[in-house]
């Protein structure tokens, strides 16, 4: 078999190649509009030529030049590819021009490149479906990384990428095309490494590897795709080249990458793939319709190029066979092969490892071969069977040289056997000659083909565990050396080694007993096969030892608290040291003014006030200004209902008085009498009673009074009626006119019922009205069943046996007492004959059309501590905790009412004193400006002068933070604050901290703000969140942080700093406070949330139901279980007992299980929530329970069964369907809705969208004259407006009228009046032109928003889309309108809204339905629950509702049924923020406070909770940080902050670019940039400006883009694109930067790898295969030898890059170091303050950087950003608003620490800051 498969390979081979063309220069921009690109205008017809591609066309194409595709080929490409038919035969024959095919492709690419999307990739699919990785892709990702063919290095890096996936909870499969085997043909030990690499991952670990696929094309890959619906596909997106004339092999992942997003699955390329502790990072598009199109339209074109390849793909024999008779010379080779296999597995029945076997076959048979290529040669007189040189010819090697070189090969295999990995880090200088070529590439090929052998062969004895460590060229080499130096004896190897190479060898002798191989011994090497160095190359750095580094001494209490005795683990040095001594003494760094301007960062109120007094016109301005946010805030509350403000009153006196309003609680002991009333007690009891009667008189006035109306054409507007009624009851303050009330309304539904059954045909009816009914019965007995007489419940029973309920109305009939019953026994037809029943049994009825109505359970005793709702027990267990002064952790669903445990935390907070603070931190401004207006709303206070009750700080925005009892800000701001000294005794005063949407933790940008904040405050805290999936984890790490501080409160240090700050009297909380830590979890929504897929058919749109359980598969349930947040409605339970009954009938629990049995709903009249839960989960373990008694295909089958029959994608043209999108969810009652999308672009075109079509449907009602006649009354109402104004202003002066005057006045007051009104009923927008339902309320409210944004850019647009009820928001909307679509949204006012995920995160902005417009890779199962819970609003809607709209039906299961992740710690410090640490612990005038908040986030941190090896990790990190810092002055040695220190602090958060802007300042390179135009001025020239935004540019917000794009060159319209390259002198002095950063840190790894366990190091990470060889190695004279070419220097690389010749020099001088330290020590890249001015990927290509912030500062335009820069409108706004962050952090710096204001560079970026600031707002909306 292996035979044939080796034979069809030859043969489908050809032995010529075909170069890569260059890419052809573009003509015009490379994205003209921001559009998906068109392969029409990329692939078009070819031209014509000869249908076969002969050896002449062969060499055309690789000899044709960059220029070959000039602008006329472009076009007559585009145009005749716009003019071609559909038919397949106008495409031309492929084989005519195929290049052009390729070059085309790769334009097409090259545009779809610019739109690929750096992300993190790890998200929605964990614990879920896979991806696929190609496994040609997967070699080329680390070919370039191993040196020397270093086999085993390239295995241990594919193993330690695959293990982080497996490690991040990542599911993937490996394929291998067949086909795509050509690429590697070029080189025999490729192919090698390929089919050892399949093997491998097949035998030696658990992947899934699938090799059966012939191409992409291949029937069955397709089939593969559209079952399983990969995520996506990890693919290259160039081949690795390693000779001219293999570029074509690049056409073949571009082909798979264009398949696979025409297909509809994602591709992430794997070239800029990155990864750290928690995340991997990638490359990543999204496919669409519109390239789905343009594959399947050119399918057929690009399946027959890559026919094309195949067939001009080289064979891989054809570098060895040269000769006319190579297909001979092959079969001969395999024939041999065979033979040899066969004769060594009965020489080695019981097997042997896989290098022995490969190795003595493929020198056997090599040996054979090339003696019988030497025999024809000698016959022939000429060397024809060997490829050489044909300009120089070399001597030719003889066979006893060939036998020699064998010997050394199976010389080193043995040492491969024996040897462990440490003394196989070589060096070996040694090159062979080329006369050994021919046999080593023989010999190559000979082994690959025994491994392909081993593949297809039965014969299972092999041991395949070392197939990564096949060969060692460095070993190799070195051992070739010292036996042409000096003969190896059986002596000198040993008795194991030489044991070993006598079994290798002798099995190639005697499988080939023709063949003389002479004796074993001795191992010689002539040295002619090698090449040694003509000169000795001195010993230069890499020889020497490292010199260790001597520490500077430090004098600090926290360093030597925290690191103990590791200090004296290290060198110190002395302080007459001349390092110690050169160190710079600068100025004292004082943390005074905010970051982003010149403000002062503490500012008392009377110094404020003392400023102002000064400047009345100030003074009078900031009251202004203060009263208009609390104007606007009143009214943001107004639309959150919060307009009824709480007064807190905090006076003891006061609080007294409020305190002896309340009732006393009654008395609990034993045996005491009751005491007498008192005479005013009793009066007081008699006026309570007559105010009840009164009350009482008054309810059933009020009912009669609506009553009639109430009767009025009610079974024509049931719903109304029933509104209006719920209206009623609740402001009745009498249950007995409830009673009564409800009882009315239950006849009413009854009477709506029976004239609907009257009217409607059988097949027809619809129960709405019957739910209804059945809904007003449940009620009345939840509620009021104890007031209900006989005769109430005796009705209540009949219109249930009228329903056909009869078993529930017996159920009913029980409670009514014997003597009713007696009579209602006699009448027996009452009880026998329904007249309008529903067609279903009670239960079943309940359960499909009741299930949003079905009762939940909820408590009915109020709390004292709430006054507005009755708490949930969960919800009064937060207020517990509260009362307590506890810690709590809340998770519990969006829109559950968490949130309230934290007003009542502030209300508490503002009761106690005036003092306390609570502190309230939000993810995003958008939550903090909601939460302010929450609290302007809801509390009111009266304070002492200069105190407010609310402040906010933000980056860009701050009020009242020192002056506020409660702090609204977000994680980064509060952790300035708590890190600023000037701001401790402000921090003392927290009381309580408020932690909304904690699952921040886990986040991307930020996480380690919010550990650390978690871990500093001393206080208690509410940490809120809804999507937690391991909360039980955090709560145990927060407990152990509070531990940690209830020992700090204990200790005696903090007691004497307690004492001794007394006399500063500041105040602390008079409860003492609890440190535990309360977990509390609900998992009930209120609502359900049904979901929909959309799907367009007949024009026009259906929403499809879609089954939670259509989510799961049988192996996810196998694996992972049903997903606990996986609820089921009640239709929802029925269908899956349904669905499960009708695949299996007769199952043991199908009786038990049916709905009218079940024992929570048999004969049971309200059905609960509860009970519906109770089902839900029954029928989960019943499934579950099928699965473990294997009836698997039977789950299956019910799992198919429940799935929708829609795709759920649409194509090109559905941004058109968009209105009746909208109009078909108005018609189904499903407004207000929010549209979510991940596109900032298409969420402003949704918008327009809709509003042009409903302006288009106005001016389609409008009459032919309407504007003229609306412009004549325009007219008219102007005349008559200035007439009474010239009147109205003359009648101000004594001035007496005529009658007629008068009469007149009167006229034209009286036709403005009029005319007025006829005009603004003109103006009126038709009802079925808007969605807003305006009442006169709504106006006046909309009004007033529409006022506050009069002046703002595009105002009139926005005003006239919110006026139809539509609105957009997203984070670069101007702030005023994005916050008036908040409170118009929440009013009523607005219906339909398109969102980004800004609305997400905690914004009140609850709705009816969500709608997911798109897919989008930002869209995962965290964003998916956060926006999914937006939908229900409790109160008002019973359910919610989600639909789907253009996201496959593979990412709506996988959003599903996939877990959130789980929370997991960064690394815990920066660099940079050591440095504040240490500010804050030298400055702090608490140190004892200061110190402990230091150690807590040192100690503490999430990542090192219960791991001390990665605490010690940690220790020496912060150790040599501290080095750092020392060394570039930005701590003196008493470790308080220097210099520079404040810009580095100000600019933490884009480390290491900090350090290395004050390493430019410090060297002099911004004053040489930084002259002004002319000498005395203050102005600088535009170029000036530009190169500063280079050189920031170059070091600040870093987006690089993909390799692919430079090396095609495209050309855009407005932007650069490609950034430029630091000017020369700047990067010199990076480099020197990197170069000293490097000296420190390396020495850390350094340190820090004799923690490491060097065994478990010596092993791949993945299969566990150890290198270690625990059995000491026999010490003999040639491994005395051998170990002379050891690299002596190292101690901090892994063993594995060793062999590659990595040694600890390369840690102070690479740029990458994750690929040769110990994986085991969890440092990456990012925690070294190095900068590489390049990175490349993979395959060493350079990644150019993103011009984005030059290319702004250019020409101003978002919109260019978005269309050649690539990035999307959100992401450009948020990475130029933290650009201009950046500039005027480093200009408030400089201004701070330059004593000289005219210094040109603090000059220079005063200007920069104002200039590029201006750019940025002029951009607005």
């Amino acid at each position: 078999m292996a035979e044939a498969l080796a034979t069809e390979g030859v043969a489908r081979s050809r032995t010529s190649s075909v170069r890569e063309q260059k890419p052809r220069r573009q003509n015009r921009g490379g994205r003209e509009n921001v559009r998906e690109p068109n392969l029409e205008e990329a692939v078009g017809p070819v031209e014509e030529g000869k249908d076969n591609l002969d050896r002449e066309s062969k060499e055309s194409l690789d000899e044709e030049n960059e220029d070959s595709l000039d602008e006329k080929t472009l076009k007559e490409i585009s145009s005749s590819s716009s003019e071609e038919s559909e038919e397949e035969e106008d495409f031309g024959d492929v084989e005519k021009n195929p290049a052009k095919i390729w070059k085309c492709l790769a334009s097409y690419l090259t545009k779809l490149f610019c739109k690929f999307q750096m992300t993190s990739l790890l998200r929605d699919f964990v614990e879920s479906e896979f991806f696929v990785i190609d496994g040609d892709s997967l070699m080329t990702m680390y070919l370039h990384n191993v040196h020397g063919g270093q086999n085993l290095h390239f295995f241990y890096l594919v193993e330690c990428f695959l293990f982080d996936l497996i490690q991040k909870q990542a599911t993937f499969v490996i394929t291998f095309f067949k086909d795509m085997e050509c690429i590697w043909n070029h080189s025999c030990s490729c192919l090698t490494l390929r089919t050892a690499l399949i093997l491998h991952l097949q035998r030696n670990t658990n992947i899934t590897i699938y090799t059966e696929f012939s191409s992409c094309f291949d029937p069955k890959w397709e089939n593969f795709l559209g079952e399983n619906q990969p995520y996506f596909v990890m693919i290259s997106d160039k081949a690795h080249l390693q000779e001219r004339g293999q570029h074509h092999s690049t056409g073949w992942f571009h082909n798979l990458m264009l398949h696979t997003l025409g297909n509809g699955i994602n591709v992430v390329l794997t070239s800029g793939i990155s990864q750290d502790i928690l995340r991997v990072h990638g490359y990543h598009q999204t496919s669409n319709a519109i390239i789905i199109s343009n594959f399947q339209k050119y399918k057929a074109v690009l399946k027959q190029a890559q026919e094309g390849l195949l067939r001009c793909a080289p064979a891989f024999h054809s570098k060895v066979f040269c000769a006319a008779n190579e297909n001979e010379l092959m079969k001969r080779l395999q024939s041999e092969i065979s033979q040899s296999y066969s004769a060594l597995k009965l020489l080695w029945p019981k097997g042997a490892d896989v290098r022995r076997i490969v190795c003595a076959v493929s020198c056997s048979v090599a040996l054979k071969i090339y003696g019988h290529m030497m025999q024809a040669d000698n016959s022939t007189g000429s060397m024809q069977g060997v490829s050489a040189d044909k300009e120089e010819q070399p001597e030719k090697l003889s066979v006893e040289g060939a036998t020699e070189f064998c010997r050394v090969y199976c010389l080193h295999v043995a040492l491969l056997c024996k040897l462990p990995l440490a003394q196989r880090s070589l060096k070996s200088n040694a090159k062979w000659e080329k006369n050994a070529f021919p046999f080593l590439s023989l010999r190559s090929m000979t082994e690959f083909l025994v491994l392909r052998k081993l593949a297809f062969a039965q014969h299972g004895a092999a041991d395949m565990t070392y197939l990564t460590d096949m060969n060692d060229q460095q070993l190799f080499r070195s051992v070739a050396t010292i036996c042409s130096e000096r003969p190896g004896s059986e002596v000198r190897l040993g008795r194991e080694i030489g044991s070993e190479y006598r079994d290798i060898w002798e099995a190639v002798a005697r499988i080939s007993p023709a063949l003389d191989v002479g004796s074993t011994f001795p191992v010689t090497c002539s040295p002619d096969l090698l090449r040694m160095p003509t000169v000795s190359t001195p010993s230069g750095h890499q020889e020497q030892p490292i010199p260790p580094i001597g520490l500077i001494p430090v004098s600090s209490e926290v360093v030597e608290e925290y690191l103990g005795e590791m200090l004296n683990q290290v060198n110190q040095l002395h302080s007459e040291d001349p390092t110690v001594t050169s160190l710079q003494r600068l100025r004292e760094f004082e943390d005074l003014l905010h970051w982003h301007s010149s403000k002062p960062l503490v500012v008392s109120f009377q110094e404020r006030m003392r400023q102002l007094s000064t400047d009345p016109e100030e003074r009078k301005r900031m009251l202004r200004q203060n009263q208009k946010v609390i104007v606007f805030e009143r009214l943001y509350a107004e639309s959150l209902n919060e307009n009824a403000e709480l007064r807190i009153i905090t006076d003891p006196a006061e609080a007294a008085k409020t305190k002896s309003k309340c009732p006393p609680h009654p008395s609990k002991g034993k045996g005491m009498k009751p005491e007498k009333k008192k005479r005013s007690e009793c009066i007081i009891e008699d006026q309570k009673k007559k105010k009840m009667l009164e009350r009482e008189s008054k309810a059933k006035e009020h009912w009669n009074s609506i009553q009639e109306t109430l009767g009025k054409d009610t079974t024509q507007h049931i719903e109304e009626r029933m509104k209006m009624l719920d209206r009623f009851l609740k402001t009745c303050g009498s249950d007995q006119v409830k009673v009564d009330a409800e009882m009315e309304g239950v006849k009413y539904c009854y009477k709506a019922w029976e004239e609907h059954y009257r009217s409607t045909a059988e097949p027809l009816k619809d129960v709405k009205n019957a739910a209804t009914l059945m809904h007003r019965i449940h009620t009345v007995l939840n509620r009021y069943e104890e007031l209900l007489t006989p005769k109430q419940l005796t009705h209540l029973a009949s219109y249930l046996q009228q329903l056909g309920f009869l078993n529930l109305r017996g159920t009913l009939m029980q409670r009514v007492d014997t003597h009713q019953l007696q009579k209602e026994k006699e009448n027996k037809s009452l009880a026998r004959d329904p007249k309008f029943p529903v067609g279903l049994g009670a239960a079943r009825f309940q359960l499909k059309h009741m299930g949003p109505l079905l009762i939940r359970n909820v408590r009915n005793d109020p709390d004292p501590r709430v006054k507005h709702f009755i708490p949930d027990t969960w919800q009064r267990e937060l207020l517990d905790a509260v009362d307590n002064n506890e810690s709590a952790v809340i998770v519990a669903p969006t829109s559950s009412g968490k949130t309230y445990a934290s007003y009542y935390c502030m209300e508490k907070v503002l009761r106690r004193s005036d003092d306390g603070i609570v502190v309230y931190v939000a993810p995003t401004k958008a939550l903090v400006n909601q939460v302010v207006a929450t609290v302007y709303g809801r509390f009111t206070k009266n304070l002492p002068q200069g105190k407010v009750v609310c402040g906010c700080f933000t980056r860009d925005h701050r009020s009242n933070v020192d002056n506020c009892q409660i702090l609204i800000t977000v994680p980064q701001c509060l952790e300035i604050l708590l890190l600023s000294p000037p701001e401790q005794d402000w921090a003392k005063k927290i009381q309580y901290v408020i932690f909304d949407e904690v699952h921040c933790l886990g986040g991307e940008i930020g996480a380690e703000t919010w550990e650390h904040l978690l871990v500093m405050i001393r206080c208690p805290f509410l940490a809120l969140s809804a999507t937690i999936s391991n909360p039980q984890d955090l709560t145990q790490w927060l407990q152990s942080v509070k531990d940690y501080w209830e020992g700090a409160e204990c200790s005696p240090e903090a007691s004497s700093s307690a004492s001794s700050k007394t006399k500063r009297k500041i105040k602390r909380p008079t409860d003492r406070q609890s440190f535990k830590v309360r977990l509390v979890i609900y998992g009930e929504r209120y609502n359900d949330l049904e979901k929909f897929v959309c799907d367009f058919e007949g024009g026009e749109y259906k929403f499809v139901p879609y089954h939670p359980c259509a989510a799961l598969t049988v192996d996810h349930i196998v694996k992972y279980g049903i997903p606990s947040d996986l609820a089921l409605s009640p239709a929802e339970c029925l269908r899956l007992y349904d669905t499960m009954s009708n695949v299996m009938r007769g199952w043991p629990r199908m009786q038990e299980l049916e709905p009218e049995e079940y024992k929570s709903f048999k004969n049971k009249i309200v059905i609960k929530k509860s009970d519906v839960r109770e089902y839900e989960a029954e029928l989960k373990k019943e499934l579950t329970g099928w699965i473990e008694k294997g009836r698997r295909y039977e789950v299956k089958d019910v799992l198919m069964m429940l799935e929708p029959a829609v795709e759920g994608i649409f194509g090109k043209a559905h941004s058109s369907n968009y209105p009746l999108l909208v109009e078909t969810l108005q018609k189904r009652n499903g407004l207000p809705a929010i549209f979510f999308i991940f596109n900032i672009s298409l969420v402003e075109e949704f918008a327009n969208s809709i509003l042009k079509h409903l302006q288009r449907k106005e001016e389609s009602r409008k009459k032919p004259d309407d504007n003229k006649v609306k412009q004549r009354m325009e007219n008219r109402l102007n005349e008559l407006r200035k007439y009474l104004q010239k009147e109205d202003k003359e009648k101000k002066t004594p001035m007496h009228l005529s009658r007629k005057q008068e009469e007149k006045l009167l006229q034209y007051r009286t036709e403005y009046d009029l005319l007025l009104k006829k005009y603004q009923l003109l103006q009126e927008i038709p009802p079925d032109c808007t969605f807003a339902q305006i009442t006169a309320a709504d106006r006046e409210f909309m009004d007033k928003v529409f006022y506050r944004m009069r002046w703002e850019f595009h105002c009139s647009h926005f005003r006239e889309m919110m006026r139809r009820g539509i609105g957009c928001h997203h984070r670069s909307l101007n702030n005023k309108f994005r916050q008036g679509v908040e409170m118009l949204f929440r009013s009523g006012v607005i219906k339909v809204v398109s969102a980004t995920s800004t609305l997400a995160l905690g914004i009140n902005m609850p709705c009816k339905t969500v709608v997911f417009l798109h897919d989008s890779v930002h869209l995962d199962s965290l964003s998916y629950r956060q926006m999914a819970g937006r939908a229900g609003r409790r109160g008002m809607d019973n359910a919610g509702s989600v639909m789907f709209h253009d996201v496959p039906l593979s990412k709506v299961k996988r959003l599903m049924k996939s877990n959130v992740p789980q929370l997991r710690g960064q690394f815990p410090v920066t660099i940079s923020f050591i440095l504040r640490l240490m500010q804050l612990a030298s400055k702090s005038s608490d140190k004892t406070d200061a110190k402990a908040k230091v150690l807590s986030v040192l100690r503490y941190s999430l990542l090192t909770f219960n791991q001390p090896q990665k605490q010690i990790i940690v220790k020496f990190y912060f150790l040599f940080s501290l080095q750092f810092l020392l060394r570039k002055c930005f701590l003196d040695r008493e470790c308080q902050p220097q210099g520079f220190a404040g810009l580095v602090m100000h600019l933490h958060y884009h480390e290491p670019a900090n350090f290395v802007v004050i390493h430019f300042l410090m060297q002099g390179l911004l004053h040489q940039v930084c002259r002004p135009t002319k000498k005395c001025s203050k102005t600088f020239s535009e170029d000036v400006m530009e190169t500063l935004v280079l050189i920031l540019a170059n070091l600040f917000g870093r987006r690089y883009l993909p390799p692919f794009l430079l090396e095609q060159k495209p050309s855009f319209q407005q932007s650069k694109v490609f950034l430029n390259d630091l000017p020369k002198e700047f990067a010199v002095a990076v480099h020197e930067y990197n170069k000293n950063a490097l000296h420190v840190f390396g020495h850390f790894l350094l340190t820090v790898s004799r923690q490491v366990d060097l065994e478990e190091e010596s092993k791949l990470p993945l299969t566990n295969t150890s290198f270690m060889r625990t059995k000491e190695s026999e010490v003999t004279e040639f491994i005395t030898e051998l170990s002379k070419c050891l690299n002596r220097q190292i101690t901090g690389i892994s063993p594995f890059a060793c062999l590659s010749g990595h040694t600890d020099h390369d840690l102070f001088k690479n740029d990458d170091l994750d690929a040769i330290i110990f994986r085991t020590l969890g440092i990456h890249m990012n925690n070294i303050p190095i900068l590489p001015l390049r990175r490349y990927d993979r395959q060493g290509r350079h990644m150019p950087l993103n011009a984005y912030a030059l290319d702004f500062y250019k020409h101003g335009s978002m919109h260019a950003l978005t269309k050649d820069n690539g990035l999307n409108r959100g992401e450009a706004y948020a990475l130029i608003k933290d650009f201009v962050l950046v500039i005027s952090a480093i200009s408030v710096s400089l201004s701070e620490r330059c004593g000289n204001v005219d210094d040109p560079v603090v000059l220079a970026f005063e200007q920069l800051s104002k200039t590029y600031n201006e750019k940025f707002y002029a951009v607005g909306s």
